[in-house]
């Protein structure tokens, strides 16, 4: 059954004790363990992502960029790291003569990190808030659209309908890692994990076929991110307890604290 939108708790030390599952992808745990740990919890890791980039599809967007009328857009933190780990030294010359649009906060702070400043940041961070954002800031004659291999095509769709010339490139896939889980088996077994953070529906997938049973998956209570992660993991036979109200780690955090405060709210 699907959980609490949880209200947003205001004692830092809720988590206190707790045991909580993360399964992002080594490169983005990091902030959120620094998180729990901040909530007196305790971080525990079974990444259910592994991002991989794909150099030859970045070098294929190296003559689009030589266009100044080119607008870049990203739309995570991964496209932007693995754009700049192949692009090196000459990452922020060139793509900071562009117009550079974003989805989501943490894809605008990645490109500061490398003194690009992001012009275009829709309030809602997906596809359909940037189309707004570019109806009411005025359309590209042509768009770097930068994103992962999977996702929704709406952007592309809509900005084409309109006259603009979208090229795609993938620069990075996520991949299922294939080191050993029987550890966190254990721990699921034995009721030593007490939640689990869900980030995204292939999230839900790659951790459901790590743990190899969904029962044995299903033992911690089970935080997801979005609607639509909850809609993913009940497909996959888990059981839901919290939905974050806004699209974050932090606001997931927020939510699985009040739950445990007030589990039955």
């Amino acid at each position: 059954m699907l959980g609490h939108h949880c209200r947003m708790s205001t004692d830092h030390l809720s988590l206190a004790g707790k045991r909580i599952l993360i399964t992002r992808s080594s490169e983005q745990a990091e902030a959120t363990a620094t998180e729990i740990g901040r909530r007196g919890g305790k971080a525990l890791f079974l990444p259910c992502l592994e991002v991989e980039c794909l150099a030859e599809n970045i070098q294929q967007s190296l003559p689009i960029l030589e266009d100044p009328s080119v607008d870049v857009l990203f739309t995570s933190r991964n496209a932007v790291e693995c754009v700049a780990s192949v692009l090196g030294s000459n990452f922020a010359e060139i793509v900071g003569s562009h117009r550079v649009s974003a989805i989501g906060n943490r894809t605008a702070q990645s490109l500061s990190l490398y003194g690009i400043k992001t012009e275009l940041l829709p309030q809602k961070a997906s596809q359909e808030g940037l189309i707004e954002t570019y109806q009411n800031s005025g359309l590209p004659e042509r768009l770097l659209f930068f994103r992962a291999e999977e996702g929704k095509d709406l952007l592309q769709k809509a900005l084409s309908h309109r006259g603009c010339e979208v090229i795609t490139l993938y620069p990075y896939r996520m991949n299922c890692p294939d080191s050993d889980v029987s550890s966190t088996v254990e721990k699921l077994k034995n009721q030593q994990i007490d939640a689990l953070l869900l980030g995204s529906p292939k999230t839900v997938e790659n951790y459901v076929r790590r743990i190899g049973s969904v029962e044995i998956a299903d033992t911690p209570a089970i935080a997801v991110i979005s609607p639509q992660v909850a809609r993913a993991a009940e497909d996959a036979g888990l059981s839901v307890q919290v939905v974050a109200k806004t699209a974050s780690f932090d606001a997931m955090l927020d939510a699985l604290a009040d739950y445990f405060i007030n589990p039955g709210a």
